[in-house]
């Protein structure tokens, strides 16, 4: 934790400064109803973040984990009575057992095939949330889902208590990320053979990556359930897992800080396209898809390793130019004297 402050500390500052103080700047309940959606989305992106990234694993089925875990509290708070508590406890566990299965049955599957069955399973999920009318509603959704009391139900309150979830996500991710267990995932994702001859127990480390993105997503979708009020299938579909996906990919699939950058850049973009939209009818519909796949192609095509990669090599060989000009004025000027 010490190494981690130390190397962190400033842009954990910068960060938790930034989250405290947008409310007050942004006071507008329409803003503050943005700040948490994409609170929520962020810790669904840096869950996946943790699979692709350093796990080396391409999951198309993120929305899944995320609808998962929303309909299992929203079932339970109401159609079981329980607290919106437990049913946030449960969904955190409903979606990680869920992707402990599928993780031990897609373990010996790599690249397409990998992002073949994380597509179906993703279906698969949506298609059993909309015919399951009994439990689920099926598409006319769930209404009156209750509230989760956190020094009240306020706008504010929410997105300070989302927005806390985030800096514990954040801050237990970034903790893995330069632990021993990081520093396995990363050997995996470079190459699995050098991992294997190293003593890595791949198939268990890719498998419990897999597990905690999906208990991160649960955690969201239970958050968000009890946010909004009302559930409908429609949100935990493909579109949405391309969403996630094209945050991850924009920020930097290797950086924990570029999934939560990568968030925040395509959630404004998303609310941008929404008023544009308000004044351009021509844009409505599906065009969002459209606008974060082409981004998505362009990353891909010009800066694969992510934007905030890209920034810190840029800052990294500005800084080592610098240095390395400093050093040979000091050589100079003792040379003349």
């Amino acid at each position: 934790m010490k190494q981690l402050v130390g190397k962190w500390g400033k842009s954990l500052g910068i960060y938790l400064a930034l989250m405290i103080i947008f409310p007050f700047v942004m006071p507008d309940e329409y803003y503050r109803s943005v700040g948490i959606v994409i609170g929520l989305h962020a810790i669904v992106s840096i869950g996946l973040c943790l699979v692709m990234g350093l796990a080396g694993q391409i999951s198309l089925g993120q929305a899944a984990f995320w609808g998962l875990g929303a309909y299992t509290s929203a079932v339970l708070t109401t159609k079981v009575g329980l607290t919106p508590l437990l049913g946030l406890i449960a969904s955190a566990i409903v979606p990680a057992l869920f992707a402990f299965i599928l993780g031990r049955a897609i373990a010996g599957l790599q690249g397409y095939y990998l992002a073949m069955a994380t597509l179906a399973f993703g279906y698969i999920v949506q298609i059993g949330i909309s015919e399951w009318e009994p439990v689920t509603g099926g598409a006319s959704g769930i209404i009156s889902i209750p509230k989760i009391a956190f020094f009240g139900d306020s706008e504010l309150s929410m997105y300070y208590l989302i927005w806390g979830i985030v800096t514990c996500v954040l801050v237990f991710s970034l903790n893995l990320m330069h632990s021993r267990i990081g520093r396995a995932f990363r050997a995996i994702h470079k190459s699995e053979v050098a991992a294997t001859s190293m003593g890595v127990d791949v198939r268990k480390f890719k498998l419990n990556a897999f597990v905690v993105s999906g208990m991160f997503a649960g955690i969201s979708g239970g958050l968000y359930a009890h946010y909004m009020g009302i559930l409908d299938p429609q949100p935990f579909g493909m579109h949405e897992s391309i969403k996630f996906l094209t945050m991850v990919v924009v920020g930097g699939m290797t950086s924990i800080w570029g999934a939560l950058i990568g968030t925040l850049l395509i959630g404004f973009i998303s609310e941008g396209l929404i008023l544009l939209s308000e004044v351009v009818p021509g844009l409505q519909g599906d065009v969002d898809t459209i606008v974060f796949g082409a981004i998505l192609v362009l990353i891909v095509m010009f800066m694969p390793e992510g934007l905030v990669p890209r920034l810190r090599s840029m800052y990294e060989k500005g800084r080592a130019k610098k240095t390395a000009a400093q050093a040979g004025q000091r050589i100079e000027r003792k040379a003349a004297t």
